[in-house]
């Protein structure tokens, strides 16, 4: 192979993996014990005084209908929000624990989850639909799975109608996996950027969205 080849090969997949390596930062992250709760969280300076989703599903029996409203379902209790990616292992492993907490009942059944695709620009729906849709994954996901457009916009949770911000701004830049319990009012009262699950953090979640 010549040095020219040599180049028109090998340096596009660099450049490739490089750009990667940097949209994903968040999901690769070593911070595994990294806990953002005390943090503060960001409120948009604009109209917004609550914020909300309103969103495309995966279009599964789980998921309620094909477009789902985060308040609107949430039965006057708060939502733990988890956002995700298809490429996140802590994702994929917080998504079974939560899950396993669901099964074995240290999470109420009638706890509000909704999991967030973060990535729409890189991830495609069949992706997200294969890894946290499908009954026979690993990481399947037995409450509703929302997928925003990258540019889609939060809503007013008073007035129930669009807002001008993003929901990606809305909601703090998440990254993933991001954990985050949004109440019934569209305040988002708690979060934790924890990579990997452990219980301490499952504790927390109990006693911020009873």
């Amino acid at each position: 192979m010549t040095t020219t080849s040599f180049q028109e090969t090998v340096y596009p997949r660099l450049a490739c993996l490089f750009i990667s390596i940097f949209i994903f930062s968040g999901c690769v992250s070593n911070e595994s014990d990294y806990i953002s709760t005390d943090s503060t969280i960001n409120v948009p300076e604009d109209e917004l005084q609550g914020i909300n989703i309103v969103a495309p599903t995966l279009g599964r029996d789980v998921d309620k209908s094909s477009t789902f409203d985060i308040l609107n379902e949430s039965g006057d209790n708060s939502t733990l929000l988890i956002w995700v990616s298809t490429q996140c292992r802590g994702c994929h492993l917080w998504t079974e624990m939560i899950r396993e907490c669901f099964e074995n009942g240290t999470i109420p059944q009638e706890t509000n989850v909704v999991t967030v695709h973060r990535y729409p620009s890189f991830e495609n729906f069949e992706d997200v639909n294969q890894t946290y849709g499908n009954i026979s994954s690993q990481f399947y996901s037995p409450w509703p799975v929302i997928t925003p457009q990258n540019d889609a916009v939060a809503w007013n949770a008073d007035s129930q109608t669009p807002s001008n911000t993003t929901i990606i701004s809305a909601f703090n830049t998440p990254s993933t996996p991001t954990l985050q319990i949004l109440n019934s009012g569209g305040e988002i009262i708690w979060q934790s950027k924890t990579y990997n699950p452990n219980f301490e953090v499952i504790e927390k979640i109990l006693v911020e969205i009873a």
